[in-house]
């Protein structure tokens, strides 16, 4: 067996075996596993906490729901958000009940659904607020930390059809296998990895690969500070600006205006500067960025970047946005200055069959305004830019398998040629 293929399978036997005997451990403790899980409503409390800016989540996770969060995790947000509102142990703001204090609602939910943990990590003592540490209260198997790590997966099948001009002409079929490592520090910190493997069907621009994209980075907080540093996936402006892989560093502050800061170096070794700030004012939220990034080995020319956006919640799971991209970097013909149109409706929950949803883009991008585009169409090989509509459709069809359709139909802005794409996939969670 070639060594290339052997690496990746034996890490995947290890990795197994650790998740194997993780679960094993828990039993054994005589503790129902379904505990560990975090019902629906308790997802939905947190992320209108996280829309309001009382909490905040760490640099990487786009919401609540696809953060995969456990219940001692969430018991560390509550915290957060306890700690943000000033609300005490027994659910009270300066002694008296605040339905009035934005969030106030959706804490006190938490809190009480929560219970157990919040008493395990010593709620009733005022500064393990900041601190987190293990209480006397404590049963045995959390004094001994019995999640030290975790280990959790993906695996998706896709394919991929182009057409509209002969230079994009090709199709694509993929198989990726991700794997997801987290391991405690102390009560604070904690080590993230992710390791990939891609095989290629019918392609003519992708090659397989063992672990060439790979992430390992630390999370964690100092003071009021949320730090991510390391190797770890880094997004801008939804993914219309940058969406890829950076070394470097991010901290995230602030509240209500809640601030983030980055400096690095992108995969394609160039380097990159951003500023954000964002402000939910519910049903809207906004906010605005400036990224500079500097010439890099993919052939991208140094540009400096700025977008802003607001977006207005029409009801629980639907939305409208608007986003305006600018650059100091100009096309053939001038052109700098571009936006993005967005509607939205429904809500997927991997773990519900049945439930979907439906999005409505519309992109207007001259060159200058992206670096390295999240969508899954044409964006990276036209030099020329690009507008046109885009619809996806996302559907749980079984729990934790989750049917993805996007359809783009682009032109280049400078030359007009067509660049149409066909995506489909199926992802698998564990």
């Amino acid at each position: 067996m070639e060594m290339k293929r052997f690496i990746p399978m034996a890490l995947l036997a290890i990795l197994c075996n650790i998740s194997v005997t993780a679960s094993a451990a828990v039993k054994s403790d005589g503790q129902n596993s379904d505990a560990l899980m975090v019902p629906e409503e308790t997802n939905f409390s947190m992320q209108r906490l996280v829309d309001y800016g009382i909490v905040k989540l760490p640099a990487g996770c786009r919401n609540v729901e696809s953060a995969h969060f456990d219940r001692h995790e969430m018991a560390v947000l509550t915290l957060q958000a306890m700690k943000q509102i000033g609300m005490d142990a027994d659910g009270l703001i300066d002694g008296e009940k605040r339905e009035n204090v934005k969030g106030y609602k959706e804490t006190l939910s938490l809190k009480e659904s929560l219970h157990q943990e919040l008493k395990n990590m010593g709620m009733n003592q005022e500064y393990l607020m900041d601190d987190l540490s293990a209480s006397s209260e404590a049963g045995e198997s959390k004094v001994n930390e019995r999640r030290k790590f975790a280990v959790h997966g993906e695996i998706r099948y896709n394919y991929q059809r182009n057409w509209g001009h002969k230079k994009w002409d090709w199709n694509d079929s993929r198989l990726r296998a991700r794997i997801f490592l987290e391991a405690r520090i102390n009560d604070n910190w904690h080590a993230f990895g992710m390791l990939e493997a891609n095989k290629h069907f019918l392609s003519q621009h992708g090659k397989d690969d063992w672990l060439d994209n790979r992430r390992f980075y630390v999370r964690g907080l100092t003071g009021d500070v949320l730090w991510t540093a390391g190797w770890y996936g880094y997004m801008l402006a939804e993914g219309n600006v940058f969406d890829s892989t950076v070394a470097g560093v991010t901290a995230n502050f602030g509240s209500p205006l809640n601030y983030e800061l980055t400096a690095g170096k992108t995969k394609a070794h160039g380097k990159i500067l951003s500023a954000n700030v964002k402000m939910i004012s519910e049903p809207a939220w906004y906010g605005a960025g400036i990224h500079h990034f500097t010439e890099d080995n993919w052939g991208n020319e140094e540009r400096t970047i700025w977008h802003a956006f607001y977006d207005y919640k029409l009801n629980r799971d639907t939305w409208a946005g608007l986003m305006y991209l600018g650059s100091n970097l100009g096309d053939e013909d001038g052109r700098r200055h571009g936006f993005v149109a967005t509607v939205s409706t429904g809500k997927v929950r991997n773990w519900k069959p049945g439930t979907n949803m439906w999005q409505f883009k519309y992109y207007y991008q001259p060159t200058g305004t992206y670096m390295a585009h999240t969508m899954s169409g044409l964006a990276g090989y036209m030099k020329g830019g690009f507008r046109g509509p885009a619809v996806f459709y996302q559907r749980t069809i079984l729990p934790n398998t989750v049917f993805n359709m996007e359809y783009y139909m682009l032109r280049e802005l400078t030359t007009g040629d067509k660049a149409n794409t066909w995506w489909t996939d199926v992802t698998y969670y564990f």
